[in-house]
């Protein structure tokens, strides 16, 4: 197989709340081959941060959880996922800890970037909904505490910048077009 005719992954990461899961299911809605690598069963573990320890009793509401622990792609399982592949071009959704180690499997990495106005609403439209990272105000501030270090150093990594806070056909639009 030549490599034009080679079947490309596309990596769609960005922040929690940027609209990761809404777009993953908007482009499957579309049509196009496309899924939230975060929902996949097996594929990610929390783990206590800087170990491989499992972090028992994780609660994602928890600023001292999210605080001392990673979330960790298990790039066995991406791999398996990512052979499965149907179409030319399938978009996987999702963010890791251990993102540099994932990278290297994807043709494109995309980096949703929402204005902190934007971020704001979605996250605060999360209120009291369960296993959400930003679901409470004290973990709201969390993802903003991070977000310009994150989204400066995956730029340094020169990924493709996706401006997400239009509606999520327009978005579709850029990811697609990227």
């Amino acid at each position: 197989m030549t490599e034009e005719n080679r079947k490309k992954a596309i990596l769609v990461t960005g922040v929690a709340g940027v609209g990761k899961t809404m777009l993953a299911k908007h482009l499957q809605d579309l049509g196009h081959e496309a899924y939230s690598i975060e929902d996949e069963k097996g594929m990610f573990e929390v783990h206590r941060k800087g170990t491989k320890e499992v972090f028992d009793g994780y609660d994602v509401t928890n600023p001292e959880h999210i605080e001392n622990s990673d979330w960790i792609c298990h790039v066995d399982v991406l791999k398996e996922f990512l052979a499965k592949q149907k179409t030319d071009v399938a978009f996987y959704f999702g963010v890791a800890a251990n993102l540099d180690e994932i990278i290297p499997f994807f043709d494109k990495v995309i980096l949703l970037k929402a204005s902190s106005e934007k971020l704001q609403e979605r996250l605060m439209n999360r209120d009291g909904m369960a296993q959400e990272i930003g679901s409470t105000a004290e973990t709201r501030k969390m993802v903003f505490e991070w977000k310009d270090w994150w989204e400066n150093e995956m730029e340094k990594k020169g990924v493709i910048v996706v401006n997400a806070d239009g509606i999520p056909d327009d978005v579709a639009k850029k990811i697609i077009g990227a």
